[in-house]
């Protein structure tokens, strides 16, 4: 039904242009007539009897323009994915691509939140992987010694 709805806009476009010698746009002029904005990219998340693995797709997306964090024991992946620029005047007809910028976040059981976790990068596809081996985590406490005491 798509590619009908297509075909008839180009259609009405091809007849206006011999109408009025001047091309009308029945979509965007440009890709700053868009407005890019916030979007969640597709994840698969399953796991193993050692680890949960989360795969995001992220076609598109560099991996300078990639953070992934935890926080609050929550999983955050977040950055952008910058528009194509045509080097000349286009007229787009479909535009599915999300772009601009992205968050996806994911709760995490207490159970792994403070876990080992690596993150891979290769082919837009970002793999996560977070044991579910339980690891304490030990944060050292400095003891300050230069305390004025009154004694």
């Amino acid at each position: 039904m798509q590619v009908h709805i297509i075909r008839v806009v180009r259609e009405e476009s091809d007849r206006s242009s011999r109408q009025n010698s001047t091309t009308k746009n029945y979509f965007c002029k440009d890709m700053n007539a868009l407005h890019p904005g916030h979007w969640e990219p597709n994840t698969d998340i399953y796991e193993s009897d050692e680890e949960v693995i989360v795969r995001v797709d992220l076609a598109g997306v560099a991996k300078e323009d990639l953070s992934v964090k935890v926080k609050d024991s929550k999983l955050q992946i977040s950055g952008i994915r910058h528009g194509y620029k045509a080097e000349s005047k286009v007229h787009y007809h479909q535009i599915e691509l999300h772009c601009g910028d992205f968050c996806k976040t994911l709760p995490l059981p207490d159970s792994i939140a403070h876990n080992e976790i690596s993150a891979s990068f290769q082919n837009g596809i970002l793999n996560i992987a977070i044991s579910k081996q339980d690891q304490s985590i030990e944060i050292p406490i400095n003891i300050n010694s230069n305390l004025n005491s009154e004694g």
